[in-house]
């Protein structure tokens, strides 16, 4: 047992000596009372009742109310009465939540908190030696039971002596008969058992400093000096001419004149002309003239082993001959400049091109510039756009090498048809699309969208909204080919913010500390819920605060072991927007998908959406200016 410290004041000496002044007298005291009589300590002039021990037990100490205030609380043993130090103070249950207070201005970050010192664990006291058991005497005659004596006060518990040698074994007697069994004594209170040297409390975490406040944008820098004029540019072409003002009237017809004589027939030249009707001359030779590959019908023209056609202009046909190697075409155009000659645009009069398409009445199925091609192998398409080596390109009606075919199809991850790009950086996009309601949509029969990246698949500057689930797909074994199960996220109403762990009580409370990545999450002060773990335990939460939150059992309890999962706001809730009244119709994604008409289908047609500053509307859009045109 402890040493019991003696306290200051005279009541607490008196208390002692009352208490436990058996335990350095050499026998008990005791005092029988007559029934109805009580036991009391008085003062030293007799006058004051310092002590009183009624008959029925109870213990009146009459100065007790009046007395100085001391540093101890003060229990008793349940099941002996023993007065003693608590072990635990009690607390009551938890009052209401008070009503949430105005946050505060968020402070100036401040230092993060020492962690405080971990408690030194008590010193367990020394066992004491075990008494020599004293040597067994004689066992008496049994004599007459006496009347039972009242209970005394039970004293404390003697050394225990020495055990004797054990003696021979005597010659068994006969059996005696059987005596009168005496009364059973009374047993004596269980000692109490030694205090285990408190464990120093755990010191607190010192509290994570609030975010500091982002610093103020910086001025804008002084403008630059402009850099010197360019070189001026060529100048441009001469303008149309004007049309051609209205004839004036035909003047009347004069006389004709006399016919002038014949003149004689000069001599044969050296040259001579041979060819067929319908092909445009050339020089075959300084003084001969033959077929060309131009052939004229006075309505087209064709070049190459054609005739021309009336569906065509111009008809170019060329046999390329493998021979030749790669790079030929049937037509090509080139062009250069003198000195840099920029466009200012990207309309037809303002742009400057090798080969132009212009189709000035944008009737159905007509286009400026077209390309076809049957696609019967792989790598192919009907129009190439690209960088002149193939750094970056970009085909229309492509057929790819898995013979799967795209109707647009870009990449810039190769550096040419050879082979692949360098290791050492990665650049190039392969497609863009900015549009004014809708950037790009993208609707397929089976699947709708596939994007694969390594630092990351999709990323998306803004809300996302889905009419169906979302999941990840997670593998169930790490075995190449283990089957995949789909895992749900957790849903809610408004934004919120989750974590869960697991902890461990050990004593009266425990303060479980929120990671530092969740608490700067929070826009609030969490919800908290926490289970026992492997034995029932009465488990509460004393307090909630946003950086953790303290547990408590209704009693002392050694390695109770919790689960625990916390739910709230998260910090940017309040910037939430709420749901587009287009998107929470229910006819919104039969509309959508009217937009994302297959144009394929040549018999319907696809529906309109379009942006008036408030709304996304399905309807007609009102129709853009156009600029007057002339046709030449």
């Amino acid at each position: 047992m402890r040493p019991i410290s003696m306290l200051r004041h005279p009541l607490s000496l008196a208390l002692q000596l009352a208490l436990f002044g058996g335990s350095v007298a050499a026998a008990d005291i005791e005092a029988q009372l007559a029934p109805g009589d009580g036991f009391e300590v008085n003062s030293q002039s007799g006058a004051v009742v310092r002590l009183r021990v009624n008959d029925n037990g109870s213990v009146v100490i009459p100065a007790l109310p009046a007395a100085v205030g001391e540093e101890e609380y003060l229990c008793f043993d349940t099941a002996s009465g023993q007065l003693g130090r608590c072990a635990s103070i009690p607390m009551g249950p938890t009052g209401a939540t008070g009503a949430t207070g105005a946050t505060g201005a968020t402070g100036t970050a401040g230092a993060a908190g020492p962690t405080g010192a971990t408690g030194s664990t008590g010193n367990i006291g020394p066992t004491g030696a075990t008494g020599a058991t004293g040597f067994t005497g004689a066992t008496g005659a049994t004599g007459n039971v006496g009347p039972t004596g009242a209970t005394g006060v039970v004293g404390p518990t003697g050394p225990t002596g020495f055990t004797g040698a054990t003696g021979a074994t005597g010659n068994v007697g006969p059996t005696g008969a059987t005596g009168v069994v005496g009364p059973t004594g009374a047993t004596g209170f269980t000692g109490a058992t030694g205090a285990t040297g408190d464990i120093g409390p755990t010191g607190a975490t010192g509290v994570v400093g609030p975010t500091g406040s982002t610093g103020s944008t910086g001025s804008t820098g002084a403008t630059g000096d402009p850099g010197p004029m360019g070189t001026p540019g060529t100048m441009g072409p001469p303008g149309t001419p004007g049309a051609m003002g209205t004839p004036g009237t035909p003047g009347a017809a004069g006389p004709t004149g006399p016919t002038g004589a014949t003149g004689a027939t000069g001599a044969t030249g050296p040259g001579s002309v041979l060819g067929t009707t319908g092909y445009v001359g050339k020089f075959t030779s300084t003084t001969g003239i033959g077929n060309s590959l131009i052939q004229d019908n006075g309505t087209s023209l064709s070049a190459g082993l054609t005739t021309p056609s009336n569906l065509y202009q111009l008809n170019a046909y060329r046999l390329q001959l493998t021979a030749t190697g790669d790079g030929q075409a049937t037509l090509f155009g080139y062009r250069t400049r003198d000195s840099q000659n920029d466009g200012t645009s990207y309309s037809q009069a303002n742009t400057n091109t090798a080969v132009r398409g212009y189709n000035f009445w944008g009737d159905l199925y007509t286009f400026g510039v077209g390309g076809w091609n049957y696609n019967d192998y792989n790598r192919t398409g009907g129009v190439l756009g690209a960088e002149v080596n193939g750094v970056y390109w970009g085909s229309l009606g492509y057929r790819s090498s898995a013979l799967v075919n795209y109707g647009v199809y870009g990449s810039s991850a190769y550096t040419s048809g050879a082979g692949r790009a360098g290791d050492t950086d990665k650049q190039g996009i392969g497609g863009g699309f900015y549009g004014g309601a809708i950037g790009s949509w993208s609707h397929g029969e089976v699947m709708g969208a596939v994007s694969s990246g390594e630092l990351f698949a999709s990323y998306n500057l803004g809300n996302v909204y889905t009419s169906g689930f979302s999941a990840d797909l997670v593998a169930t074994s790490t075995e190449a080919d283990a089957p995949r199960v789909a895992a749900y996220a957790n849903t809610s109403t408004t934004l919120k913010v989750y974590d869960n762990g697991s902890a461990q009580l050990n004593g009266a409370s425990v303060f479980v500390p929120f990671t530092r990545a969740y608490s700067g999450m929070l826009g609030g002060v969490p919800d908290v819920t926490v289970s026992a773990v492997g034995s029932p335990a009465q488990l509460y939460i004393v307090s909630i605060a946003k950086d953790g939150f303290t547990v408590a059992a209704a009693t002392p309890t050694a390695n109770a072991r919790f689960s625990w999962i916390a739910v709230g706001d998260r910090m940017d809730s309040s910037r939430a927007v709420s749901l587009p009244a287009e998107l929470s119709s229910g006819t919104f994604d039969a509309k959508l998908k009217a937009v994302m008409f297959g144009e394929g289908d040549l018999q319907r047609s696809g529906k309109p959406v379009w942006w008036d500053g408030d709304k996304l509307r399905f309807d007609a859009a009102p129709e853009v200016a156009k600029p007057v045109k002339q046709e030449r």
